[in-house]
């Protein structure tokens, strides 16, 4: 059996708390109460994801062993890991990077805190959550300055303190160079040569009362190459894509996109700041979950859908004049999965119920196919040197009944299921035209086409085997076209609640 990872040194916790980051950081968390387990959350800060935190924990008093965490191939400190006496630092390692690794590797868990890290006992610090990057205290506590000239002069540091000695330690440390920073029984100044952005990690006991163990890595650590200082055991297995992606769905992992939505939706706390993407249509707006009973279409219209490309749909030529299309045309068309599959399919008719309710039944109701069209694709005059939009396309298909079929796709099935849907939920006296119902299902099959195919690549770009309800909504929400007719939807939003599926 290998024998345990000695320890660097060792430091002492006499006050049940300790304080981290960089000095002015340490500062501001000896100034403040003890925190318990932080339950903060992610919050736009600019252009990027920060979570506001204090600069001290609640810990376990005790003897803390420090760990050198060394790349097995340049054999220089990548990372350095803390736990308490009574902790078994490979295992917790392990646990901490199973839950919140490195946001850099594939399948690490969470990459901010959520509800996984809080169940779990993980606090996670991110890249713009401390350092220069929180200001705080900055004024109060003069550092001597590191001029970074090239690579080689890059690192990464942070400070971890016992709350008792923490502003004496920040004083000793403040006119000194980082890899300079002597330790001592009260703090530890944990310096990585080469190193750029820092992240931390704490593990907190199972009751999370008080923090057992801290991770300090940066963006240049690579987990499946490093280990602890005289061992060989790497920490984390490296896997190919497809490894991962077993292994997340083994695990359980959250492929609904549904957290996702909430982050890219949530708006700026600072009204100066102004959101990428919008925020959800107001709730009162939303329609569904239908009953199962309703939905259109059947997963073999679905898949047919998904395995169709029309070269006249699908050209891109990019602004330098380079043609993607024959890329977009020859890309692998991946396929579902279970137990993704049925929840994907359940989102799909979900989209397009709330479509026809909302869009398609006030508009097409008792009218002519012209006169549809003019209300349901008004921008469907295609302008000079510009692409045809989705109007243009839309329209298209609801007025020629001649335009190319889906292969393999029962439009003669959907389209008497969207006329029963209609007639259900338009007026009781209203009167669908046949043609109408004929050309919303062309129409519904061509966007379903479009969305998949953006499924598609969202999947591939995320080197997964498969399409996952993930990527239908990111493919609907990021693209404005699509979202202003699909985001209607409550299963869009929030999945269909109380659900026996994945989702």
């Amino acid at each position: 059996m290998a024998a345990s990872p000695s320890p660097h040194a060792t430091i002492s916790v006499v006050s049940g708390c300790v304080c981290f980051g960089a000095l002015h950081n340490i500062w501001n968390g000896a100034s403040v109460p003890v925190q318990g387990f932080p339950t903060v959350r992610p919050r736009a800060s600019g252009t990027v994801k920060a979570q506001p935190i204090e600069f001290n924990v609640a810990a376990r008093n005790g003897v803390w062993n420090a760990f050198q965490l060394i790349d097995l191939d340049t054999q220089g400190v990548v990372a350095w890991f803390l736990a308490h006496s009574d902790v078994d630092p490979e295992r917790e390692v392990d646990k901490i990077l199973w839950i919140s690794g490195s946001p850099y590797e594939s399948g690490s868990g969470s990459t901010f805190n959520d509800d996984k890290t809080a169940a779990n006992g993980v606090f996670v610090i991110n890249r713009y959550d401390w350092d220069y990057y929180d200001k705080r205290s900055e004024d109060e506590i003069a550092v001597v300055a590191e001029p970074i000239v090239d690579s080689r002069s890059l690192f990464s540091a942070a400070g971890l303190v016992d709350l008792a000695a923490a502003r004496s330690m920040a004083l000793r440390w403040k006119d000194q160079r980082s890899a300079e920073r002597q330790w001592s029984e009260d703090g530890v100044w944990l310096h990585i040569p080469r190193g750029e952005y820092a992240f931390g990690r704490f593990g907190f006991d199972d009751d999370r009362t008080a923090a057992r163990s801290f991770l300090l890595f940066t963006v240049n650590t690579y987990f499946p190459r490093t280990a602890f200082k005289g061992s060989e055991r790497i920490l984390k297995k490296e896997e190919t894509p497809d490894e991962t992606f077993v292994r997340m769905l083994q695990e359980g992992f959250d492929f609904s996109g549904i957290e996702l939505l909430r982050e890219w939706s949530t708006v700026p706390e600072n009204p100066n700041i102004q959101p990428l993407t919008p925020p959800p249509p107001p709730q009162a707006d939303w329609l569904g979950p239908y009953d199962r009973s309703d939905h259109v279409l059947r997963p073999k219209e679905i898949n047919a859908i998904r395995v169709f490309r029309n070269a006249d749909e699908l050209r891109l030529v990019t602004p330098s004049g380079y043609d993607m299309t024959p890329h977009r045309l020859s890309a692998p068309i991946l396929e579902f999965i279970d137990p993704w599959a049925e929840p994907l399919y359940d989102l799909v008719n979900e989209m397009v119920l709330s479509y026809l309710q909302r869009t398609v039944v006030p508009r097409i109701r008792g009218r002519s196919v012209s006169a549809a069209a003019e209300l349901l694709f008004p921008e469907h005059t295609p302008e000079g040197g510009r692409w045809p939009g989705l109007d243009v396309w839309c329209h298209r298909y609801f007025t020629q009944p001649d335009v190319v079929p889906v292969p393999g796709f029962d439009g003669a099935y959907v389209g008497s299921r969207i006329a029963s849907f209609l007639s259900r939920f338009g007026d009781a006296s209203a009167m669908f035209d046949d043609a109408c119902v004929a050309g919303i299902t062309r129409v519904v099959a061509y966007m379903l086409t479009m969305v998949l195919e953006r499924a598609n690549g969202r999947a591939r770009d995320s080197y997964r085997p498969n399409i996952m309800p993930s990527d239908v909504r990111g493919g609907v929400y990021l693209e404005c076209q699509f979202r202003d007719c699909l985001q209607f939807s409550r299963v869009f939003w929030e999945g269909r609640i109380g659900s026996s599926s994945a989702e």
